[in-house]
């Protein structure tokens, strides 16, 4: 009993080491995209809140080896990987490599930890077997559900957010500001409503400083979000300064049609409010009024019956 007690600590600290450590952290990594976007022009750190890194010598190590541990994969795989981290804002060079080897440390840990637990119930060995492969396989699949998890949960605060920075991008087109001053500028003033949304903005005006077409960033942009709105906004404005439109009218139009949507979907969810409480009304407040309503006629209902018996 006392082995297999101290292997089911020995499994849990690992396991809690893995998710800290292996699982991929966008804001945390330290790259140096992240630091570029955090400096102003003069190269000067702007100052923020600050943000938790983990222990740079175990994640050193880790890094080191990531690229050994994870299982091998095609360049069309690892495009496809590299997209998906993207869209959950991670954009590390060792992201790819730290999550294939968080799913397979995850995954071999947990079925030694099940084998190590049906071994000590004296499990028969097809039990055993079962066990073991089912626990493997869910922490296995576990930082694929945690990276789809932080990708929706991304992808729709910068729904929520775009509406309202196409509005100032109007107003700074109108105003006379260029394109690109108008995406740098938002990256800017809305880092602290929207992050997420500023972020990709401020990482698209530094590929436009570097060099890359404006059509190019903002395809980037695009397939680094993965949202369907902006592959949309950036669809227009691109044919928009193709066939010489006007950019301003073609923002403001797009911003009246998030806005739109963006009422049409709190109307959408408001409509089912009255569903979704049908459940707890059914379940725990319609038993508690009949209790309450009905008890006392039926106590005096049963003292009658006895009463007359």
């Amino acid at each position: 009993m006392e082995f297999l007690i101290a292997g089911c600590i020995a499994a849990a600290v690992g396991i809690a080491l893995v998710v800290y450590a292996l699982m991929p952290r966008g804001a945390n990594e330290g790259d140096a995209i992240d630091r570029r976007l955090a400096s102003d022009d003069s190269g000067a750190v702007k100052k923020g809140p600050p943000t938790k890194v983990a222990t740079p010598h175990l994640m050193a190590a880790m890094k080191r080896a990531a690229p050994r541990i994870a299982a091998p994969m095609s360049d069309e795989e690892q495009s496809r990987l590299r997209k998906k981290l993207a869209a959950a804002g991670i954009r590390s060079e060792s992201g790819p490599a730290i999550f294939l080897a968080s799913k397979t440390v995850m995954g071999i840990v947990a079925a030694g930890l099940t084998l190590l637990m049906t071994w000590s119930l004296n499990q028969a060995t097809l039990q055993m077997t079962i066990y073991t492969v089912f626990g493997g396989a869910m922490f296995f699949m576990l930082p694929d559900m945690y990276l789809s998890q932080v990708s929706a949960t991304r992808s729709l605060k910068i729904k929520k957010g775009l509406a309202d920075c196409l509005d100032m991008m109007v107003i700074m087109v109108e105003s006379g500001l260029g394109m690109d001053a108008s995406i740098a500028r938002v990256g800017t003033e809305m880092d602290t409503a929207y992050p997420d949304l500023a972020g990709e903005f401020r990482l698209a005006n530094a590929e436009m400083n570097m060099g890359l077409p404006r059509n190019e960033a903002l395809q980037n942009l695009a397939d680094r979000t993965g949202v369907r709105e902006i592959q949309s906004l950036v669809a227009t404005v691109i044919q928009a300064e193709r066939f010489g439109s006007s950019i301003g009218k073609t923002l403001r139009v797009q911003s009246d049609m998030l806005r739109s949507k963006r009422q049409q979907a709190a109307e959408e969810a408001a409509g089912k409010t009255a569903v979704k409480l049908l459940i707890p009304l059914i379940l725990f407040i319609f038993p508690a009024l009949m209790v309450v309503v009905g008890g006392p006629a039926m106590i005096t209902l049963i003292q009658e019956t006895e009463g007359l018996e």
